[in-house]
């Protein structure tokens, strides 16, 4: 062969490793997520474009419900690690089927769409562009297979009650009578959720916290179930608390007070009628079990109230001092307290307005749309608060660095679990503040050497 055609095969062979590899290269990087280059940042969160098929339609026959966004959509969500988690389909059916598109994302049951059905697609807060600009708010999208879609409303809050707040992103089923068809949906951020378009009928509704964002209630996750029953619309409150067969534990006791008071946290809410007494608390100091004599035993409720007792009567004695310096009559110490609170209430409106005004222009800087802040208060629980902490007063502070036992007999738990949990515990010995104590050495080493008569050293001689 001459040198000549060597020469030409190796360049045709160059030039198709050249094209394969751009190719491969090409491929890559439209498989991979990157920032766009170049043009100006993205503060808006994604914009749907379309939704197929339409919210509300009936005898769909869809392969996936497809969400079409204004740009390209993060394969990682804010919350969470893969956009599944993000998917609820009700009624279930297996686990959900996310594909990702770029700029829209297609959904789909894992056992198919039934026929004669109707479904409802909620996408929760969380899905975010590339960068990261996230949509705080779920997505719904209802649609039947054959039947007309009813228009029911099942709607509550579920409550955290160990927390005392709502229960955010809590998984609320509503399963049918015959247990064959669960409906599913995902609380809000304050614990709000809704239920819509499912049949008539009474149903068992439950609704838990899903720690480990597989959609379905495990152990050790709390929960609470109520019996319902819809006819066009009804609603629930449920209060989640973990449901165990195990007695509380003590977790701290934090010395207060100059150590006259221990205040004991449990690891787990105590029954909202327990009733602490002197005698069920025993404290010994080891190792000798030498008994401690307690003074007061008071719940965390009974201690927030004696507390607010005393700053009441406090502030009640200052304001009969000041009244009794006060030379104005009833009447226009009444006006005059009317006018402060007419411009206090002037003052807070002003710096409301104010911080609004700030958040428009911060955002119109930014080139993103301003979203006022959500001035609906969070649902409050009508049962009782639950606590973990109690206080115990003693007769005497304990002595630093010493160590004890405590024993607290007849504690019950939410779930009536009766126990007597008992703990070590050892007080902390005071801290010494070290500048002091090398002040007070500098002193005394200052006082030392002025006493001491010049040229003869103190001591021996």
């Amino acid at each position: 062969m001459s040198l000549g055609r060597m020469m030409a095969g190796h360049a045709r062979a160059l030039r198709r490793l050249v094209v394969v590899g751009a190719a491969l290269a090409g491929g890559v990087a439209c498989a991979n997520q990157a920032l766009p280059r170049g043009g100006p940042e993205d503060f808006a969160a994604p914009q749907i474009v379309r939704i197929t098929p339409e919210n509300n339609a009936v005898s769909a026959r869809p392969g996936q419900v497809v969400l079409k966004f204004d740009e390209v959509i993060s394969e990682t969500p804010a919350s969470g690690r893969d956009l599944e988690e993000l998917i609820f389909i009700s009624p279930k059916s297996g686990a959900p089927r996310v594909d990702w598109d770029r700029t829209s994302i297609g959904i789909r049951p894992a056992r198919g769409w039934k026929l004669n059905t109707v479904y409802t697609v909620q996408v929760k807060a969380g899905l975010q562009d590339l960068y990261q600009n996230k949509i705080d708010s779920s997505i719904r999208v209802v649609f039947s297979t054959g039947l007309p879609i009813p228009d029911t409303r099942l709607s509550g809050v579920v409550f955290d009650w160990p927390e005392g707040r709502g229960l955010s992103g809590g998984v609320v089923e509503a399963v049918s009578q015959d247990t064959t068809i669960v409906y599913q949906a995902v609380a809000d951020s304050v614990g709000r959720f809704e239920l819509r378009n499912i049949p008539i009928g009474p149903y068992f509704l439950r609704a838990y916290g899903d720690r480990n964002n597989n959609k379905d209630l495990d152990p050790l996750e709390i929960w609470d179930s109520v019996r319902v029953t819809l006819t066009r619309e009804a609603s629930a409150e449920l209060y989640a608390v973990g449901r165990d067969t195990v007695g509380l534990r003590i977790a701290t006791i934090e010395p207060t007070d100059s150590n006259r008071v221990l205040k004991v946290t449990f690891d787990k809410p105590y029954a909202v009628d327990q009733f602490f007494v002197r005698e069920g608390a025993r404290l010994v100091q080891l190792p000798d079990s030498t008994l401690m004599s307690v003074k007061l035993v008071q719940t965390a409720q009974q201690k927030l109230q004696l507390d607010s007792l005393l700053v009441r009567r406090k502030a009640d004695s200052l304001a009969a001092a000041a009244a009794a310096k006060d030379s104005l009559t009833p009447d226009q110490r009444a006006r005059r307290d009317s006018v402060a609170a007419v411009r206090r209430a002037d003052s807070v409106l002003a710096v409301t307005r104010q911080r609004e005004r700030a958040a428009r222009e911060a955002a119109r800087a930014a080139g993103r749309r301003y979203s006022p802040a959500d001035t609906v208060p969070p649902p409050q629980l009508k049962r009782p608060k639950v606590y973990k902490e109690m206080y115990i007063t003693l007769d005497a502070p304990l002595p630093d660095g010493k160590s004890y036992r405590l024993q607290l007999n007849g504690v019950r738990s939410l779930n009536e679990i009766v126990k007597s949990p008992a703990r070590n515990f050892t007080i902390p010995r005071a801290k010494v503040d070290s500048s002091k104590a090398d002040s007070k050495a500098d002193s005394t080493a200052r006082r030392d050497t002025t006493a001491a008569p010049p040229g003869r050293p103190r001591g021996r001689g």
